[in-house]
């Protein structure tokens, strides 16, 4: 499952909001992702504006690591920020599924730290 938010602003605008307003909700962003600017470095042309967030709670991803490390393949999280049909979109792939696949044992963990960040997606747009 995958949450798509509508936002008004700029790509470049909701991903500068959500890097201010992760932090409160203890995320950081490690890194971003400018994914047309990558491709134009490499010669290659992608008509929208794309950007991903790499963003991490570090006490969740504490806690799933030492639960169970194959979750790395799934950390850290990821929310897209991309132009589609002249509209800026914000996405998330579903956290709890993401976790469910590998562990169900740390579903409630999952949920909060969904329900994190899509009030973070919420406030940025």
């Amino acid at each position: 499952m995958q949450y798509i938010e509508i936002s008004d602003k700029s790509v470049q605008e909701v991903v500068e909001k959500i890097k201010e307003i992760a932090p409160n909700y203890k995320f950081g962003v490690l890194h971003v992702h400018n994914i047309k600017e990558t491709l134009k470095s490499k010669g290659k042309d992608l008509s929208e504006d794309c950007q991903v967030l790499d963003i991490c709670n570090p006490n969740v991803a504490e806690t799933f690591l030492n639960e169970d490390i194959t979750l790395s393949c799934i950390m850290p999280c990821k929310i897209a920020v991309y132009t589609k049909d002249g509209e800026t979109n914000i996405a998330l792939n579903s956290v709890v599924q993401l976790v469910d696949d590998i562990n169900p044992d740390l579903i409630e963990l999952a949920q909060t730290t969904q329900e994190d960040l899509l009030k973070i997606i919420d406030e940025a747009k």
